[in-house]
């Protein structure tokens, strides 16, 4: 998916600034919602729909920093069932062009900076992509439609591994940003690109 996540993630302090910055961009200006889930192609004029005045419920987190240090990152996530093994990074609201959008992980599936922790209460918001334009990056959510309901989802974080069973396989608009949401609950959220690009693929697990 090159589109509006479009390059390389990295975590060095610089770009963990930025992000802070270009997510108080996105708290005052508001974000199209063709900007908050991952896509394979360039918006239509029809999908560019403007959030900002409704824009998502905030969702609170710990600072970065202390995260990084007890390890409680996600670093990979493994789903069996599909054959998915991905390396996952941080991806973050940074501007592009004078606007706010998410970064694209490169090689790896995107763990949203604002979104919750494994294993603790909260959305786990995961994205990845389903076809690439560039033979170098890999479409780590390629096969995320051979999922079902029962299935395991497995995301590493630090020295623990959190299980997560797969409640519900939908597919979405593209400007849908409810499973975005966070609640008391304890979820993990998938997102993909369906083959066509039209639409997300979205894939939803609970703690086990």
């Amino acid at each position: 998916m090159e589109g509006w996540w479009g390059r390389l993630v990295t975590w060095p302090n610089a770009l963990s600034v930025g992000m802070v910055a270009a997510a108080g961009v996105v708290t005052w200006y508001g974000v199209t919602a063709t900007e908050l889930l991952p896509r394979d192609a360039e918006p239509t004029a029809e999908e560019t729909i403007t959030l900002a005045a409704e824009p998502p419920p905030p969702v609170v987190v710990e600072p970065p920093i202390g995260r990084v240090a007890e390890g409680r990152l996600p670093t990979r996530v493994v789903i069996p069932s599909a054959g998915i093994d991905s390396a996952v990074t941080e991806v973050g609201v940074v501007l592009e062009d004078g606007r706010p959008v998410w970064e694209t992980a490169w090689r790896s599936a995107g763990h949203h900076l604002n979104s919750a922790l494994p294993g603790q209460p909260g959305n786990v918001v995961l994205t990845g992509h389903v076809s690439v334009a560039d033979s170098r990056n890999i479409p780590v959510f390629a096969n995320l439609d051979g999922v079902a309901e029962g299935d395991v989802v497995e995301v590493h974080a630090g020295e623990h591994v959190h299980r997560y069973e797969v409640v519900s396989v939908q597919v979405v608009e593209a400007d849908e940003t409810r499973v975005l949401r966070s609640d008391h609950r304890s979820l993990l959220t998938l997102i993909t690109c369906t083959p066509d690009l039209k639409h997300r693929l979205v894939v939803t697990g609970q703690l086990i």
